[in-house]
């Protein structure tokens, strides 16, 4: 089964109940974005060539691949770590299934890194953005999630040149977790109460 359709509730299904709360209609993610991204990660973790993309994103999905194996911290954990490993729980609270598909996963140090592709041209304005789009809900999440996980790291990799990598440590932030853990209590007893089924889930017919 597809990661995307199988029937367990992923950090982004718990975006999508958010974002239904406070518009009441759902709000679906950029699309180029999530093609790009997509590409990126592939690009990175499994050194799958893109293919179908214009000359100028195949130099600028390369340029940004050299710059993150140019960062002695990604350099290092890609020399051990698992990629792209999916993780399947049940919210003791709840009661609810939920998943999560660490990019990269290093068990001899307890850590989780996730890499986001990011417009950001500062590090301030990173940090800011990680949290507008709720990084530590998902920090929190992934760490409950995945047993033994203690340190939850997220690499920026800018779009555009000189194609800077940015570093936060979620788990090292105080505060950081904890809030982002309540967050995605709140939304998973939401969800509970509702009976909420996110879009991702009936991409699969054979699901609705």
């Amino acid at each position: 089964m597809n990661y995307r359709t199988m029937p367990r509730y992923a950090n982004s299904d718990l975006g999508e109940f958010r974002n239904r709360l406070f518009s009441n209609k759902a709000v679906k993610p950029s699309g180029a974005a999530q093609v790009f991204g997509t590409l990126y990660h592939s690009l990175l973790l499994q050194a799958q060539a893109p293919s179908d993309v214009t000359p100028k994103m195949d130099n600028q999905l390369k340029a940004m691949r050299e710059a993150a194996l140019q960062n002695k911290f990604v350099r290092s954990v890609l020399e051990t770590a698992q990629v792209e490993q999916v993780q399947l729980w049940v919210d003791k609270l709840t009661g609810l299934p939920c998943k999560a598909q660490t990019d990269i996963w290093v068990a001899d140090y307890e850590l989780i890194v996730d890499i986001k592709t990011t417009s950001c041209k500062s590090y301030g304005e990173f940090l800011k953005s990680c949290e507008d789009y709720n990084y530590d809900r998902q920090a929190a999440f992934y760490l409950d999630g995945t047993p033994n996980a203690k340190r939850f790291v997220i690499i920026g990799v800018t779009k555009q040149a000189p194609y800077e990598v940015f570093y936060f440590e979620a788990s090292a932030c105080r505060g950081c977790v904890e809030g982002g853990r309540k967050k995605y209590q709140g939304l998973l007893r939401g969800i509970q109460r509702e009976g909420f089924i996110p879009s991702s889930w009936q991409l699969d017919s054979s699901l609705v």
